[in-house]
C-alpha cells in the first residue's frame, strides 16, 4: 500500500546468504529493534527455530552485550507466552494445532484447516476437471485411490458416496489425527500431516500400476490409515495412528455382524464386508458406518453409537472434551474418577473407599507391616483444568495436557500434569484394572511426587486398618495437651466409623 509501512521478511533465520553468515544477517535484520521500537515505519518478519533463535541471542549478548530486544526475546522463549504492550509479536508455532482448534467460546473443536487441506489435495477448485478422466477408466473398480476419493473427496467430485457417509468418514479421520495430537508424543508439522494424508488417501501405487495389474499389494485406505505393517509406511504420524487402530478393540455384537453373511430380506441395511478379515472390516466400518448403521446393529443394548471407536477411544474422547465441558457436574465426575485412580495405585483396604467425599492416599512405611496407613484429602479440594496455550489470533490451539490441581488448606496449590496416557491409566484404575510394575516409569515418578507432597499436609494425623479387626478403622493423631508440667504431645488411637459419610 502506498504510504504504508515497509515490510521485510527473512523466511529462514538459520540460512546464510550472499557471503554473509546467518548471525550477520540476523544482526543486521534485527538491528533497528535492539534498543526500542524503531522510529521508522517498518515491519520485519522473521521465521526461525527456537533453538537457533536462542543460539543467536546468546551469541549476540557475548559480542555486543545484552539489549532490551535480546532480553525480551529470551523471556518469550523461556515463558512461551506473548508479552503484552510490546512492539514484538512473538508466535510460537510449537503451540499451534493443525488438526483442529478449540473455538474462543470453548463450544466446539473446529477443523476448517483440515477440510481445506483435504479439498486442496484433491485438486481444490479444479477437482472436478482433475478427476473426470476416472469416470471412463477401465481400472476404476479396483483402484484404491478412486475408492478413497469417493469417500473423502470434495463435493464436486463425480460418483461420490452419500453425504452422510462422507461427512462421517472425514470426521473419523480428523478424530484419529486429533488423537495423535492429544497423546502429545508427536508434534504434527504441515509436512508430516500432508505426508500422512497423501499416504492414507492415495497410497503408493500409480494409475499405471492399476492398469498393468502390478498393484497386488495395494491396500484400501482404511488399512493404510491404521495397519502397522502396511507397505512403505513411514513417519511419526502414521506410526502413532497405528496405536489407535480400531482393530485392536472388540465388540461381540459388532464383530458377529461383520462376520455374518448378508441376508437378502434382512431388515438391517448396515453394510457388511464379505471377504474382508475382521480387523480390516472393523477399520472400514469405523470410517463408513453412520450413527444410524450402528443403532441398527445395537438396537436394544442402550450402548453409545461410539461403541465402534478408536482403540481406547472413549478415554481419548473424554480427554478431548474437557475444555468444552460447561457443566460442573460432568467435570466433577471426571475429577472424582481420576482421584479414585490415584487412590488405587497402592493397595488399600476396601473400608478406605467406603468413606465418601474424601480421597484416600496410602502411606508406605519403611518396614512392611500388616497394618495399612493412609491419609484422606477432601475431594472438593481437587479440580481439573485444561492446559491451553495463550490465545493467539490466527493460531488454532488444542490441549495436550490437563492439570489436576489440589488446593491446600493454606490456599497454595499443587499441580499434576496429565497427558492422555496417564489420564487413561488413572480412569482404568478407577474402573478396577490392575497394572504391572511401573515403578521405573517417569510418568508415575511425577505422580508419586504429587502424592507424597499431598500426604505431607497431614503429618499429625492418619488413618489405619489391621486385618485382625477388618471391620474397624482407626484414627492415629498427635494431640497437644496442656498439663501441669507444660504442653505435651500425645499419640492417640481412636476408632472411627467405617460407614459412608457425607
Amino acid at each position: 500500500m502506498s504510504g504504508g509501512p515497509t515490510i521485510r521478511m527473512n523466511l529462514d533465520g538459520s540460512a546464510a546468504w550472499k557471503g554473509k553468515s546467518a548471525d550477520e544477517l540476523l544482526d543486521e535484520f534485527l538491528g533497528p529493534f535492539q534498543q526500542e521500537a524503531p522510529f521508522q515505519d517498518i515491519v520485519h518478519l522473521l521465521a526461525i527455530n527456537d533453538g537457533r533463535l536462542l543460539e543467536w541471542i546468546e551469541g549476540y549478548d557475548e559480542r555486543h552485550g545484552e539489549t532490551p530486544l535480546t532480553e525480551e526475546l529470551d523471556s518469550l522463549l523461556q515463558q512461551e507466552a506473548a508479552v503484552q504492550e510490546s512492539f514484538i509479536r512473538f508466535i510460537s508455532l510449537n503451540q499451534r494445532s493443525l488438526v483442529g482448534g478449540i473455538t474462543s467460546n470453548n463450544q466446539k473443536i473446529e477443523t476448517d484447516f483440515l477440510h481445506r487441506l483435504l479439498d486442496q489435495l484433491y485438486g481444490g477448485p479444479d477437482a472436478e476437471k482433475v478427476w473426470s478422466p476416472c469416470l471412463s477408466c477401465s481400472a476404476k473398480d479396483r483402484c484404491e485411490v478412486y475408492r478413497a476419493a469417493r469417500v473423502f473427496g470434495p463435493d464436486v467430485l463425480p460418483e461420490r458416496m452419500e453425504v452422510n457417509i462422507r461427512s462421517r468418514a472425514r470426521e473419523r479421520l480428523f478424530q484419529a489425527l486429533q488423537a495423535v495430537h492429544l497423546r502429545g508424543e508427536t508434534h504434527i508439522t504441515v509436512r508430516e500431516l500432508r505426508a500422512a494424508l497423501v499416504y492414507v488417501l492415495f497410497g503408493i501405487h500409480y494409475c499405471d500400476d492399476y492398469h498393468a495389474g502390478t498393484d497386488e499389494q495395494s491396500l484400501p485406505y482404511w488399512d493404510r490409515a491404521f495397519a502397522a505393517d502396511s507397505p512403505a509406511r513411514q513417519g511419526e504420524v502414521l506410526r502413532e495412528l497405528a496405536r489407535f487402530d480400531p482393530a485392536l478393540e472388540s465388540h461381540p455384537q459388532i464383530d458377529r455382524y461383520l462376520l455374518s453373511q448378508p441376508v437378502i430380506d434382512g431388515s438391517r441395511s448396515t453394510p457388511r464386508y464379505p471377504g474382508l478379515p475382521l480387523e480390516s472390516a472393523r477399520r472400514r466400518a469405523f470410517f463408513e458406518w453412520t450413527e444410524s448403521d450402528l443403532k441398527q446393529v445395537l438396537p436394544d443394548t442402550g450402548e453409545s453409537t461410539e461403541a465402534l471407536d478408536l482403540a481406547r477411544g472413549s478415554h481419548i474422547r473424554r480427554f478431548r472434551r474437557v475444555p468444552l465441558i460447561s457443566g460442573t457436574e460432568e467435570l466433577a465426575d471426571i475429577t472424582r474418577r481420576l482421584c479414585a485412580g490415584i487412590s488405587r495405585l497402592e493397595d488399600l483396604p476396601p473400608k478406605a473407599f467406603e468413606r465418601a467425599g474424601v480421597v484416600p492416599l496410602r502411606i508406605t512405611p519403611r518396614t512392611p507391616t500388616e497394618t495399612a496407613f493412609w491419609v484422606e484429602k477432601p475431594l472438593e479440594n481437587f479440580r481439573l483444568d485444561p492446559v491451553l496455550p495463550p490465545e493467539t489470533e490466527g493460531i488454532e490451539r488444542l490441549h495436550r495436557q490437563l492439570a489436576l490441581i489440589y488446593r491446600y488448606r493454606d490456599g497454595n496449590e499443587e499441580r499434576l500434569l496429565l497427558g492422555a496416557e496417564l489420564f487413561q491409566l488413572l480412569l482404568e484404575l478407577a474402573d478396577g484394572y490392575q497394572l504391572g510394575d511401573v515403578s521405573t516409569d517417569d510418568t508415575f515418578a511425577h505422580l508419586s511426587i504429587f502424592v507424597q507432597r499431598l500426604v505431607r499436609e497431614d503429618e499429625r494425623e492418619l488413618l489405619a486398618w489391621n486385618p485382625m479387626q477388618d471391620e474397624q478403622l482407626y484414627r492415629v493423631a498427635a494431640v497437644i495437651h496442656d498439663t501441669p508440667e507444660g504442653v505435651r504431645q500425645k499419640l492417640e488411637i481412636s476408632p472411627i466409623s467405617a460407614e459412608v459419610i457425607s
